[in-house]
This record gives structure tokens, C-alpha cells and sequence, in this order.
């Protein structure tokens, strides 16, 4: 996934649940005000976490990316039946 796809996707979901978003928002800033220790090891997992899962696309995406070069090379140099 791209991270310019990623970013018009929030974007996207804030522009359909403005309120809904708030609300979390809010929420979270309500509990890292009574506990910020342990909010900060959650955005620290969280943002870990992201990008983790953001690596892991990537490198997805390299491999079929390589896999479908591999089929069409094999599909190439198989000699056709007469």
C-alpha cells in the first residue's frame, strides 16, 4: 500500500465520521490525561505496530510483484508444443 493511498484514506474516513472520530479523539486524549504513562507505552505500541504492518505490505507487494516476473519468464521460455 502506498502512503499517499493510506493518508486519502483517513482523510477519507474523517470527511464520512467527523463526529464518530471526535468522539475518539476526545476519549483518547480524556484517558492519556488521567494516565499518561501507560497512553504513552499504547501510542508507542501503536505506532509500532503501524509500522510493522506497513513494512509487511510492502514487502508483499515486492513479492508478487517478483512472483508474477517469475511466472511470465517460466511461461516465456517453455518451447511451444507442435
Amino acid at each position: 500500500m502506498d502512503l499517499d493511498k493510506l493518508v486519502n484514506r483517513l482523510f477519507g474516513l474523517y470527511h464520512q465520521y467527523p463526529v464518530v472520530l471526535a468522539v475518539v479523539a476526545l476519549i483518547l486524549l480524556f484517558i492519556a490525561w488521567k494516565n499518561p504513562k501507560s497512553s504513552f507505552k499504547f501510542v508507542l505500541l501503536l505506532l509500532f505496530l503501524a509500522a510493522f504492518f506497513y513494512a509487511v505490505s510492502l514487502f508483499r507487494e515486492t513479492l508478487s510483484v517478483g512472483t508474477q516476473n517469475t511466472h511470465q519468464m517460466i511461461n516465456n521460455s517453455k518451447v511451444p508444443d507442435e
